[in-house]
């Protein structure tokens, strides 16, 4: 099976070498690793010719004359792979050395499958690695079907981010181009909601990358989780402005139409329950607040 690479770079000499290095240093070596950079004023491109020179026949390097920002360049960085399974990567984690061998090993005994994603652990900037769940710190249960993640993945967050995936040519022929619908649904939400509406993602359970948290991140993980977080009238509120999104997103990528009412009804019954825990006088308060200040009634009626 020919796998690809799809790396996109910025600015991001730091830690770039060590993801490189990571990649390389696979049990099942890659066939191609295609970077796109763009627009970077460090050194990154020159680490990325010396390791060209290395391997000529592996890295095959795309610098944008103009800056196309993260997910137009994870798109055509994706577009350029000709692997059968493509595997997303940004420019500063690490990847542990059987993640190739093992997603390839799932993809080849499932065929019917689109798109995997992996279990991952935090690796801090001191090199402290998090060893415990990612997916169940976050409130996501593992088992959960495809039904049940697109639903998970709508009303609360993303929990796959790019460098967990990778994806079939096939995906890709389907996928691609992406839609785009908001600055929110970036490149590897969109593909995992695809992959969801066709039962066609597989959780694979299995640490195969360090996720590096650091300050210099172009875009990264949101650590906290407002479902996770204890809750208050500002994230039922922040909850209740997503009714339009989910709606939107279930409108331009033909999900199925009654996850806007269950978004609204669990709107509804999380500020139900909020009230419930509150004093009298302070529950008439919040109430005047919601309909007066806020001015919203939509998933609070």
């Amino acid at each position: 099976m020919k796998t690809s690479v799809a790396l996109c770079t910025y600015n991001g000499e730091q830690y770039l070498a060590e993801q490189l290095d990571s990649i390389l240093s696979q049990s099942v070596k890659v066939n191609e690793i295609v970077v796109c950079d763009d627009g970077s004023s460090d050194k990154t491109k020159e680490i990325l010719l010396q390791y060209q020179k290395k391997f000529p026949n592996v890295f095959k390097l795309y610098f944008n004359t103009e800056t196309m920002g993260y997910v137009r360049n994870f798109e055509q960085a994706i577009e350029k792979c000709t692997g059968e399974l493509i595997f997303l990567s940004d420019q500063d984690d690490v990847w542990l050395p059987e993640k190739i061998q093992t997603i390839t090993h799932y993809s080849a005994a499932h065929p019917e499958i689109k798109v995997f994603a992996h279990e991952i652990e935090l690796l801090h900037e001191d090199k402290k690695r998090v060893k415990k769940s990612f997916w169940n710190n976050e409130g996501f249960d593992s088992s959960f079907t495809n039904a049940e993640t697109l639903e998970y993945i709508l009303f609360h967050k993303n929990v796959f981010p790019g460098m967990s995936l990778a994806i079939t040519q096939k995906a890709k022929e389907e996928y691609l181009p992406l839609q785009k619908i908001h600055p929110k649904i970036i490149h590897d939400y969109e593909i995992v909601i695809k992959a969801c509406n066709e039962n066609a993602l597989m959780l694979i359970p299995e640490t195969l990358t360090l996720y590096r948290v650091h300050g210099n991140q172009n875009i990264g993980i949101n650590i906290i989780n407002l479902a996770q977080s204890p809750e208050n009238l500002q994230s039922i509120y922040y909850k209740s402005l997503q009714n339009g999104l989910v709606k939107n997103m279930v409108e331009h990528f033909q999900l199925p139409a009654d996850l806007i009412e269950k978004y609204r009804l669990k709107c509804r019954n999380d500020y139900r329950n909020y009230l419930n825990k509150l004093p009298f006088l302070q529950k008439i308060i919040t109430q005047l607040k919601v309909k007066y200040y806020y001015k919203i009634s939509d998933g609070f009626s």
